[in-house]
Order: structure tokens, then sequence, then C-alpha cells
């Protein structure tokens, strides 16, 4: 045991290892909690809310990216599974493609509104 920490601690290799886990620890506890948020809001009674929506993805991807050796960098996909990213491409694309004619018929309809029509 004590060879083990002191090669996690005193060689670059273990550093960097050590701050993989460190970072891939906290990453992967808010993406468990996302998808845990995730399923949870399929329920329409609950409905909660991540306060760092992406963080958790993000963080494993970088620990993989910055601090593992190169042949197991491929594994920094995990990151990419995160629910918030899916959600966050869709709410961009929706915002894209899907809101411009809705918000023309709603502005038409608070003319009419405003109008007394």
């Amino acid at each position: 045991m004590t060879d083990f920490l002191y090669w996690l601690t005193e060689t670059p290799e273990g550093g960097a290892y050590a701050a993989a886990l460190f970072i891939g620890g906290i990453g992967g506890f808010f993406y468990i909690m996302n998808w845990a948020i995730f399923f949870n809001n399929l329920n329409p009674k609950n409905k909660w809310s991540s306060m760092v929506p992406p963080l958790g993805g993000l963080l494993i991807a970088l620990a993989f990216l910055l601090f593992i050796p190169a042949p197991w960098k491929w594994l920094a996909l995990i990151g990419v599974t995160d629910p918030c990213i899916g959600v966050l491409i869709y709410s961009i694309a929706k915002g894209a493609f899907g809101k411009a004619p809705e918000e023309e018929k709603h502005k038409d309809k608070e003319e009419t509104d405003d109008n007394g029509q």
C-alpha cells in the first residue's frame, strides 16, 4: 500500500492519475445526478433542474483528455453522454429553427389584442 501511495504522490504519472481521479470523481457525481434528474423529470408531476447542467460530462471529458495517456483518451466520449449536453443541443436547435413562425403568430395576436380588434 505504501508503494502505491508513493507512486501516486511522488511520480508524475501517479500525480496525473490522482488529478484524473479527483476531477473525474467530481464529474462522475454531477453526471450521475444529471441522469437521476433526467429520469425524474419524465414524470410530469416532478420537475427538478440541475444547477450545473453540462458540468459533469465536461469534467469527465477533461479528466480523460488532460490526464490519461493516449490509448485511453477515447474514454472522454463518456462525457458526451451526459443528458444535459443533449438537451442543450436540442434547445439550441429548437430555438434556431422552430421559434420564428410561432413568435410571428404570437406577435400578431398581441397587436390585435392591443388594438382592441
